[in-house]
């Protein structure tokens, strides 16, 4: 029994080192540009709380791709893209993190007085953020973008002609074993009393849950459970910068509102109790950071075949420009 699943895994581990990743990206790419546009068109005509989100995790997915493209694609060209990108995810970001400020205060309020006169102040802010972003959304436009996608998928076609799946494959790995080292290096440098520290960690950890997920229907030792256990990762530094986000935000509203200074710093102190309690929960867990790379049965690529898209293998006229 033993032997039959040893080789078995074996067995696993041959076709993801042999998997056509080229094709798997060129195909994602696609398909996450089409979702994408899909989803941004239904909510400029049909601008709702669920059609926000669902543009927000379509840009997000084709950000996957894009993070994963950039092992073979020029870092100028995709820095154009993610810059692109991400001004399309900040048109939402004021009225998602009211949105996420009213659930938090919400559910404050009804064990802490105090927070009443906020939750209604947040309320106006979020109306006021609804109609801004409705206008804004509708300037989003997208055929520059789709350009310079259309390219990366020449250039992927191109790739898929001058180098082997193997080769391909092991590129892909050490981008991602650059993206995870970046954050183990941030990681180890973590400090309670400077949050900025987990803010700079949860950006690289982003990105490199980005290119792991992209590259999962690949891996199968990369599960749904792992996928969440990332997730779920992530989110423990969100909700510490989500905190800081709002404390910014309650000192805007003491400073603009006529409201009690003995109430106002009640509820600062109490926020920055949670905010404590949220740093401490993500230090305690930090070391799990290990667990997400590599996935079981992975094999790392050898030191002595070291391969560089723009060094040893031919060079794609994306390298050459």
């Amino acid at each position: 029994m033993n032997h039959d699943m040893r080789r078995q895994s074996q067995s696993d581990i041959a076709s993801v080192q042999t998997a056509d990743v080229l094709k798997h990206l060129g195909d994602s790419l696609n398909t996450q540009w089409r979702r994408y546009r899909k989803r941004l068109k239904r909510c400029q005509e049909r601008f709702s709380q669920d059609a926000v989100h669902d543009v927000r995790v379509e840009t997000r997915r084709l950000l996957s791709t894009i993070e994963l493209l950039g092992a073979f694609v020029p870092e100028r060209d995709i820095k154009k893209v993610r810059r692109a990108l991400k001004r399309h995810l900040d048109t939402f970001d004021q009225l998602r993190d009211t949105q996420v400020q009213l659930g938090y205060v919400g559910r404050m309020a009804g064990t802490f007085p105090d927070a009443y006169a906020f939750y209604d102040w947040l309320r106006n802010r979020k109306a006021r953020f609804t109609r801004t972003t409705r206008k804004a959304v509708k300037h989003i436009k997208t055929k520059r973008l789709g350009r310079c996608l259309a390219g990366f998928e020449k250039g992927v076609r191109l790739q898929r002609k001058r180098i082997t799946r193997e080769q391909a494959f092991a590129i892909v790995q050490r981008a991602i074993n650059r993206a995870f080292a970046r954050v183990s290096q941030l990681c180890r440098h973590v400090r309670a009393a400077d949050t900025g520290t987990i803010h700079r960690t949860r950006i690289a950890f982003k990105r490199f849950r980005y290119m792991v997920e992209a590259l999962s229907p690949r891996l199968p030792a990369v599960t749904e459970d792992h996928r969440r256990a990332m997730r779920g990762y992530q989110c423990m530094m969100g909700d510490i910068q989500d905190m800081e986000v709002l404390l910014a935000v309650l000192d805007k509203f003491v400073q603009k509102e006529e409201v009690n200074a003995a109430s106002g710093r009640r509820l600062k102190k109490e926020l920055v109790r949670r905010r404590r309690m949220l740093i401490q929960i993500y230090l305690n867990a930090a070391g799990r950071l290990q667990r997400f790379w590599p996935p079981p049965g992975l094999r790392q690529p050898t030191q002595k075949r070291k391969i560089k898209a723009h060094e040893s293998l031919p060079a794609s006229p994306w390298h050459r420009r």
